[in-house]
């Protein structure tokens, strides 16, 4: 469980991940120790992952989004075997007319012609609606933490 300190944790970092232990205790007004302590826990539970976001269609590579429709298997089991591929990044279960989306790279179109086909040969998928995209106006922003587009962090009112 995480308390309003992690929270604050998470949108300095939101906003700055190159943040030093040092800056962050600053603002936080806690020990470098504590902040180094929170981070490692967040960490270890899953809750953050600090990583470097690259716009893919800028280094020539193809970006695709995947809706998957599941027979025969249950979405989770279906998930837990694709997530093993190295081209896909994203995976998630979703509700609605599909049961998975999946965000993908390739370096290029023949490797995504090959991503596509290792889906279809997968156990349980019964269809993918790919999505090709062709430009980002807007991609992974941690902005929905905070604000209107979701709950607050350091407002839980918002």
């Amino acid at each position: 469980m995480i308390d309003d300190l992690d929270r604050k944790l998470i949108e300095l970092l939101a906003r700055d991940g190159r943040r030093t232990f040092a800056a962050l205790a600053d603002d936080l007004g806690v020990s470098q120790s504590t902040v180094r302590t929170r981070l490692a826990k967040l960490e270890e539970d899953d809750v953050i992952m600090i990583v470097a976001l690259c716009n893919a269609l800028l280094l020539g590579h193809q970006v695709v989004r995947l809706l998957l429709r599941v027979r025969n298997l249950t979405p989770l089991a279906v998930a837990d075997g694709l997530v093993g591929i190295s081209q896909i990044n994203h995976v998630a279960l979703v509700a609605g007319s599909h049961d998975l989306y999946l965000e993908a790279t390739c370096r290029d179109q023949p490797q995504l012609i090959d991503l596509l086909d290792e889906i279809r040969r997968h156990p349980g998928v019964a269809a993918i609606q790919p999505i090709i995209v062709t430009s980002l106006a807007k991609d992974y922003s941690w902005g929905g933490l905070r604000g209107t587009a979701g709950q607050s962090i350091s407002d839980p009112d918002g």
